[in-house]
């Protein structure tokens, strides 16, 4: 027995000398550098000096817009919460659909994707940029967001934390996904005519809570929205809001786009056309009264379309000839995978668990509105300064998520101690990737084309 003992134990020791000796390899230290010192930062803003003095003026813009059905058949599973453990929905309770704007002022293409998925999946985004040449585009030109409904299909996450978020990675679900973006992007652009622009904004506070901190003040209540009036009176709708499409039960084998769907539903009674993004979610959750059920994302995507279509009702539009589509490549630091108050997972570590994507961040100017799209769940407590920075360019801001890549929840570097699931486990980049994201996010809102 003896020697048995020190037979096992002796590989065991030697491992666990070889972990003590390259710790580094598997823990290290947080990094606290101010963004401003780093190189990332630096090879960033050498991107952005390249989007200067980009023309933005063009002919009378003109909109087209499109949606195609994406539903995967009924055994796809589900994406949007780990305690599902890969589940396939056994129900279509409300189909899911890409639906695009087409948009073009002579000088200038661009287009706005919106996918009623928990994000813009890096996998389709891939597959897209082969396709675009075959249709004469470019990745600058198109614009991707997701509603982040957690109850549309998975599917397309190949590296393990897709999969325990998405289920088992299907080729197919990519491919045909991709397919049906590139419809809606050529059904768009015949549609497109000479159309009216217009921003307009509505309350909704009573739909929206700060769940990280439960504050009252620092939350965003605002509902954004441009209408659009073409040459032969339709109307159509895109708009976005900062509350989690999260009403539904995690554990239910349902597919659903949430509130977000009942929410397009409802407008296009009304309107010829509708489209609703994600925006600041970070930190933010919606409020409903009749628990986690379809009841409640009736309720909330009724009363949200409401208060869009009275506000929508008064927005005035205007011609505009001014229109541009850039994307920024975003560098930043190494990830911050947190263990404990001071160390970190080694970068090698979490790249294998989460993957390596290549992030940027989108810039569609429309007139006087800017769209802004990130790659993350971002804080909707940012949004007062963005909105100051448009303001005094005497702009409008609008912000989506979840652009094509993922690079977890961007929140205030105020939070970054605060012992929750957004501010640690899903807090990726360290703690200034809120400052940092934002302050890029303000150079391109002055940026002037």
């Amino acid at each position: 027995m003896l020697r048995k003992y020190k037979r096992h134990s002796y590989p065991f020791y030697l491992l666990l000398a070889l972990l003590l000796l390259c710790q580094s390899c598997v823990v290290q230290k947080l990094d606290h550098t101010p963004y401003a010192q780093t190189d990332y930062y630096r090879k960033t803003l050498a991107g952005l000096d390249t989007l200067a003095n980009l023309t933005a003026t063009g002919d009378t813009l003109k909109v087209g817009w499109a949606k195609v059905n994406i539903t995967p058949p009924v055994g796809t599973p589900l994406a949007g919460y780990g305690k599902r453990k890969g589940m396939k929905y056994t129900t279509v309770h409300d189909s899911v659909w890409v639906r695009t704007f087409a948009f073009d002022n002579g000088t200038n293409q661009a287009y706005f994707v919106t996918l009623d998925m928990l994000i813009t999946p890096m996998s389709v985004a891939a597959e897209l940029e082969e396709k675009y040449k075959s249709i004469g585009l470019s990745s600058d030109q198109v614009y991707f967001a997701a509603t982040h409904t957690h109850s549309s299909f998975g599917g397309w996450g190949r590296k393990l934390a897709g999969r325990i978020m998405a289920g088992k990675y299907k080729k197919k679900v990519v491919r045909q996904t991709a397919a049906h973006v590139i419809q809606s992007i050529k059904l768009a652009q015949a549609n497109a005519q000479t159309s009216k622009v217009g921003y307009g904004t509505a309350n909704g506070a009573a739909f929206v809570k700060n769940r990280l901190t439960g504050s009252i003040v620092e939350r965003d209540t605002t509902i954004r929205f441009l209408k659009f009036e073409n040459q032969n009176g339709e109307q159509a709708i895109l708009c976005t809001f900062s509350a989690h499409p999260t009403i539904l039960p995690s554990i239910q084998p349902i597919l659903s786009g949430d509130y977000p769907n009942v929410l397009v539903h409802k407008l296009e009674q009304e309107v010829s056309f509708a489209a609703f993004s994600a925006g600041a979610v970070g930190s933010h959750s919606s409020i409903y009264s009749h628990g986690d059920s379809f009841e409640s994302t009736q309720d909330v995507g009724r009363s949200i379309a409401q208060s869009i279509l009275t506000a929508a009702s008064e927005t005035e539009t205007v011609y505009t000839s001014e229109l541009q589509s850039r994307r920024l490549p975003l560098h930043m630091p190494e990830p911050h995978w947190r263990l404990g108050e001071n160390k970190r997972f080694a970068p090698g570590l979490f790249y294998t668990f989460f993957g390596k994507y290549d992030a940027y961040v989108n810039r569609l100017q429309i007139g006087n509105t800017t769209l802004l799209g990130v790659p993350a769940d971002y804080s909707g407590e940012f949004m007062p300064s963005l909105e100051a920075t448009a303001a005094a360019q005497n702009k409008h801001v609008i912000l989506t998520g979840f652009n094509g890549s993922y690079l977890g929840y961007i929140v205030p570097d105020t939070h970054y101690n605060l012992k929750k699931y957004e501010a640690r486990a899903m807090n990726f980049y360290g703690p200034t990737a809120g400052s940092y994201l934002t302050y890029l996010l303000q150079q391109l809102l002055l940026m002037q084309f």
